[in-house]
């Protein structure tokens, strides 16, 4: 940790005359005897965060360059990822302090903005590959006030993730990170309320800071709604401000990828159609051309396509011109498939995936009948990846064909209705897309939860595409275990999963909650759901059919919600 200088504590006039204040409340006595008025007292998280000057942080970031290791990669490194997250001298907790709150010990405070930038903010370092997430804080948060909504919620963020991993009897983490969350929405509510600050992008970035900050510590159903209101409220910020505009500069691309992403993971979990259409949200130039928009763009198209089958199968009665309806749908549903298959194919060299090794039963300890929640690996291929973006890219486009299979076993139990659709030639080709697509879902997940770092003298994985804004590229990360999430859980949930992946899948999705420190996990691990059977149902016919009888059509209310539809019982659940 770098000494940057004891920060003062006096008030603001006196600060100004360079003179010592007797930091007297409510008012300096000094001012008052010089009958001055006293400028006030700047907050402790301001003191803590405050903005260093040109020369500190130059100095600070010349110490730190001193005793860096070397660069992930010496062509075209992006300077942002020099950004050195710094607080100030360390001060001692003061639990007799005027106060209510605990004065914060900066060396905390440090460690925890660089632990939630060595965990979430990945960066680019070339310009060829723009591969990084939530990048565009890094220019925003240099630029806000200490008491900005954006700094708020930054801080909320990163005490509640580095609760997880340093827990002190003398600090309260979660109660400073729950007041730096509530200050955050208290600000953030006041610039909704502001021509000019209600869309810029400090507040869109808050919005989404938000949204994680759920993610990071939701430990019930009710708090997704809170989730979801979020990404809710970013998508309106971008349609106040419009498209075109916000993505004038590259932080408002940038930002509005990031709602981009985060819409679909909300479509995708609840159901709703996108708003806007998938063309309004790939037609810009922004960042819609990359690895992972492209495969963002195929899962919206497959949200298109859900729509329109929940419009078919649940918007009216059965008629005859109905499987003609669906037969058309199937046609799309198939060529949809082709497409990413396609896609699949056409990735450049650069952005393939390869093999790290094969692991079996032995390898790992694992005997017949043991539990498979409990290893690290599933047995099978292990692949490793170029980057973490590259990663979530392929298994996006992944998931979209485990959605899509769904779809088309429920196309074609309404076909068959009510003859068994397992009996069928279209659900047995669903069927082995799914057994091809979820192993090679398992086989990245050790390469996102850091598996592959023990063996790295294996298989050189560092391809220097983004790193980490801060600190080492260590085994386990929060933002690959974040972007793991959702294709464990259709993993989980998916009726074509084995026992013994979907035991697997949950013991991923505890180390995710308990290890890292993403309660979200938890939540979507504790709900009971299997698609498409039960979405099957949802549509009327019978879950379990039996082959000589049309048997007992279930209701929408006896099939098991989503997380999402616990908060609003008006979305369906995901497929």
């Amino acid at each position: 940790m770098v000494y940057g200088g004891k920060p003062s504590r006096g008030c603001r006039t006196c600060r100004q005359r360079r003179i010592k204040c007797d930091e007297g409340k409510p008012t300096c006595k000094r001012c008052e005897k010089s009958r001055r008025e006293c400028g006030g007292y700047r907050p402790e998280f301001e003191i803590v965060h405050r903005d260093q000057t040109k020369s500190t942080v130059h100095r600070l970031r010349s110490s730190q360059t001193a005793s860096a290791p070397p660069p992930l990669a010496s062509d075209g490194e992006s300077s942002s990822r020099a950004l050195v997250f710094v607080q100030e001298e360390p001060q001692s907790w003061d639990r007799d302090s005027s106060s209510p709150s605990l004065v914060l010990t900066i060396p905390l405070a440090q460690r925890a903005s660089c632990y939630f930038a060595s965990n979430f903010i990945l960066v680019p370092l070339t310009e060829r590959t723009p591969h990084g997430f939530m990048e565009y804080l890094i220019p925003l948060i240099e630029s806000e006030p200490a008491e900005s909504s954006l700094r708020y919620a930054f801080n909320a963020c990163a005490f509640a993730l580095l609760n997880h991993r340093n827990r002190s009897d003398s600090v309260d983490l979660t109660e400073l990170s729950l007041k730096e969350h509530t200050l955050a929405l208290g600000e953030t509510y006041k610039a909704l309320g502001h021509p000019t600050k209600a869309t810029a992008h400090a507040t869109l970035a808050t919005v989404l800071l938000l949204s994680l900050y759920e993610s990071i510590t939701a430990n019930k159903e009710s708090r997704m709604l809170a989730w979801r209101s979020h990404i809710d409220g970013a998508v309106n910020i971008i349609k106040s401000r419009g498209r075109d505009d916000i993505c004038r500069t590259k932080t408002g691309a940038l930002l509005f990828a990031a709602v981009r992403h985060q819409l679909i993971s909300r479509a995708l979990s609840s159901g709703i159609p996108i708003p806007f259409g998938t063309d309004w949200w790939m037609s810009s130039g922004a960042e819609s051309n990359t690895l992972l928009a492209t495969s963002q763009h195929l899962a919206l198209k497959y949200t298109d396509l859900r729509t329109e089958s929940n419009r078919l199968l649940l918007g009216q009665a059965k008629s005859s011109q109905s499987p003609e309806q669906v037969h058309r749908l199937m046609q799309k549903v198939q060529a949809l498939d082709r497409e990413i298959i396609s896609w699949q194919t056409s990735v450049p060299e650069q952005f393939r995936f390869q093999t790290l090794c094969w692991v079996w039963e032995d390898d790992i300890g694992l005997s017949k009948g043991g539990d498979y929640g409990q290893v690290e690996v599933f047995p099978g291929r292990v692949d490793v990846y170029p980057d973490f973006v590259t990663a979530s890219a392929w298994n996006i486009s992944r998931v979209s064909r485990l959605l899509l299979a769904a779809l088309g076993i429920r196309l074609t139990a309404y076909i068959c209705s009510p003859l068994d659709y397992r009996t069928t030639l279209g659900y047995h080709a669903s069927r082995r897309i799914c057994e091809e697509t979820i192993p090679e879902i398992l086989a990245s997940v050790p390469y996102h939860l850091g598996w592959h770092m023990k063996r790295r003298g294996n298989l050189n994985s560092n391809s220097g595409i983004s790193g980490f804004a801060c600190g080492d590229e260590g085994p386990l990360k929060a933002l690959p275990a974040f972007f793991l999430i959702w294709p464990l859980t259709c993993v989980k949930n998916h009726d074509i999963t084995t026992g013994e992946q979907r035991a697997w899948a949950k013991g991923r999705l505890r180390v995710i909650t308990d290890s890292i420190g993403l309660k979200y996990a938890q939540i979507v691990n504790n709900v009971e759901l299997r698609f498409p059977s039960m979405l099957i149902g949802r549509d009327g016919l019978p879950a379990s059919p039996n082959p000589f009888g049309p048997g007992l059509p279930l209701r929408p209310a006896e099939i098991p919600p989503t997380p999402e539809s616990m908060a609003s019982t008006e979305s369906p659940p995901p497929g």
